[in-house]
C-alpha cells in the first residue's frame, strides 16, 4: 500500500458555499472509508478554479471513492455544486511532512 493523492481542479460557481457544505462530504468520506481516507484540502486557485486535495491510504481506495461518491445521493448536497472537472488525478506520495495546513 502507498499513500495517494486525488487532484481535482475543478470550476464552482459559490466557492463558499461548496465550503460550508464541505465538512459534510468530510464526515462521509469518514464514515464510508474508515482509515484509507487520511485528510482533504479544499484551495482556491488564482484563476478561481477550486483544487480539491484528497489523502487516501492507497490507490486503490482513491479509485474506489473516486468511482463511487459523485453518483452518491449521500453526497449530493456537495457534489450538485461543483461544475466543470478540468483535472482528476491520483498521484503516489513520495514523501510527507506533519502537520498538514489547516484552515
Amino acid at each position: 500500500m502507498s499513500t495517494t493523492i486525488e487532484y481535482v481542479r475543478f470550476e464552482c460557481g459559490d466557492p463558499e458555499e461548496l465550503a460550508a457544505r464541505r465538512e459534510g462530504l468530510v464526515s462521509l468520506l469518514r464514515e464510508r472509508y474508515a482509515d484509507d481516507f487520511q485528510g482533504a484540502l479544499l484551495a482556491r486557485c488564482e484563476d478561481g478554479s477550486l483544487v480539491d486535495l484528497l489523502v487516501w491510504a492507497s490507490p486503490e481506495a482513491a479509485a474506489r471513492a473516486a468511482r463511487e461518491m459523485p453518483g452518491d445521493p449521500a453526497a449530493a448536497d456537495y457534489f450538485t455544486r461543483v461544475g466543470h472537472v478540468h483535472e482528476l488525478r491520483h498521484a503516489e506520495v513520495l514523501h510527507g511532512a506533519e502537520p498538514l495546513l489547516r484552515a
